[in-house]
């Protein structure tokens, strides 16, 4: 099964279409979660998914969070993965239209509120809890408000088939519950100054690593395809999936390393025992990353120069410790690679 298979089993369901008002009745969206369920099984789907999510790390698309990797044209339901870092939560957030989740690896626990009591008191009450592992896919039909987590020291991986009427509020409603405000979507903040591009490219790093490790998982010529794209595209830490499974010239490719926004404003500051690398804001200098002092020199080089590759980093410093510095800059989120 691929997404295509998937998306004509839903259109068969007969959803609305993006721009009606009705909502589906609860049948066709008991139906669609079912097609949903039996889908994530499949390797083939599932890689077919990363297909198009990679296209976004390919992309470089900036993420802070969930983001669609596919849109159906006449129904607007979106398709995004959400990748949860051990221990991570959502926040308390509520869902105003159908929603459909599967998780794709590992486990999450589900927190659910009871919505009518916390708008009456004001404030959340707890409702139940439930553990959704590897597999289970479940689907929210009325309102709800809700919160899940990953409990373990694993990633997480889930798949989100959402409603283009998701996140809607009833025009005739009064009802209002501040500590769901953040979460509601079109309040999150955006992409601001450079700063912001850090925090984002941070988040891609972390998704191109789980993206690899998926894939790396499973077998086969597409799965193979898809990890040396994961290679070819992806930061340093994400070669060594390759590494036995791909050829040496496919993981070894240089690669050139460049700012991840052209204001991006970064200098050192040494210290005794060490030298720090940081961005400059409006607020004063942050601390990104630091190293022994043995890497001044190349430490500045890199906070100075608008590109470089890994063997024009100066310094008396080893080609493995040039890799480690390549490394911490790219998850600092300073610095994102392209191939040379």
């Amino acid at each position: 099964m691929k997404l295509d298979d998937l998306c004509d089993a839903i259109a068969a369901r007969g959803l609305p279409g993006a721009d009606a008002r009705e909502h589906p009745d609860r049948g066709s969206v008991i139906a669609t979660r079912s097609a949903v369920a039996d889908a994530v099984l499949d390797d083939e789907f599932l890689l077919d998914c990363m297909s198009r999510e990679l296209e976004l790390i390919e992309r470089k698309v900036p993420r802070r969070e969930s983001v669609p990797f596919f849109t159906t044209p006449n129904t607007g339901i979106t398709f995004a993965f959400r990748y949860w870092a051990p221990g991570s939560n959502a926040g308390a957030h509520e869902h105003t239209a159908w929603t459909i989740t599967a998780v794709c690896r590992n486990k999450l626990s589900v927190r659910t509120f009871d919505r009518d009591s916390s708008y009456r008191n004001q404030a959340l009450v707890p409702k139940n809890v439930f553990d959704a592992p590897a597999g289970r896919t479940g689907f929210i039909y009325e309102p709800c408000i809700h919160d899940p987590r990953n409990p373990t020291d694993r990633w997480s991986i889930s798949l989100h088939v959402t409603s283009p009427r998701d996140g809607e509020r009833d025009s005739g409603s009064d009802m209002c519950l501040p500590i769901l405000d953040r979460t509601r979507p079109g309040r999150r903040k955006g992409l601001g100054d450079a700063r912001d591009w850090v925090i984002a490219a941070k988040v891609r790093h972390a998704i191109a690593c789980q993206i690899a490790g998926f894939v790396a998982a499973r077998h086969g010529a597409r799965a193979d395809r898809l990890l040396s794209r994961c290679v070819r595209s992806g930061p340093l830490a994400v070669r060594r999936f390759g590494k036995g499974r791909l050829d040496s010239g496919a993981v070894l490719r240089p690669h050139r390393y460049t700012r991840t926004h052209r204001d991006l404003k970064l200098s050192c500051w040494e210290r005794d025992d060490y030298i720090a690398l940081g961005v400059e804001t409006e607020n004063g200098w942050i601390e990104q990353l630091r190293v022994a002092r043995i890497a001044a020199e190349a430490l500045a080089f890199c906070a100075s120069a608008p590109a470089f590759t890994i063997d024009e980093i100066p310094g008396p410093i080893t080609s493995v410790e040039r890799l480690t510095i390549v490394d911490a800059l790219e998850r600092a989120g300073v610095m994102w690679s392209e191939v040379c």
